[in-house]
């Protein structure tokens, strides 16, 4: 939703300028634009969100989804810069490759980034500079023989 400044008109909630473009659909099938105050519009959201968290979690759920599957990223320029930086990511065996490797297994889907203790991203890049290094030797073993 587009947010406009329109300053002949002054919202009576808030008294700022400063208006969301809502597009509504109407039972008729016509669309209409609404406006409604950006300041009362968060507010309200926030107010939905504090009553129905466990909605808001579903619906980060589906919309995390949803933007994977759809590549997120809209220019491929910035698709280009996402494959380098998760690239490097991958080389270095950063917290944050690593943290995404442990979310992306079935199991996890119930935890907390801040679930996941020191510990085990020490032990899972342990564990992957392992096999890596086992992989290597293995390439190495096949191009002598």
């Amino acid at each position: 939703m587009a947010t406009i400044d329109i300053p002949d008109k002054i919202c009576p909630h808030c008294g700022g300028i400063r208006w969301r473009i809502e597009h509504k659909t109407l039972a008729a099938g016509n669309k209409v634009e609404v406006y409604r105050c950006a300041v009362r519009a968060i507010e309200r959201s926030n107010k939905w969100k504090s009553r129905h968290p466990e909605n808001v979690r579903e619906h980060n759920i589906k919309s995390c989804k949803r933007r994977r599957e759809k590549g997120y990223f809209k220019t491929p320029k910035e698709q280009e810069r996402n494959r380098i930086r998760t690239r490097k990511e991958a080389e270095t065996l950063c917290d944050n490759y690593i943290q995404r490797l442990i979310f992306s297994s079935p199991d996890t889907e119930d935890l907390k980034r801040s679930d996941i203790p020191q510990k085990l991203i020490d032990l899972k890049r342990k564990q992957l500079l392992l096999t890596r290094q086992l992989k290597q030797l293995q390439n190495e073993k096949a191009k002598t023989s």
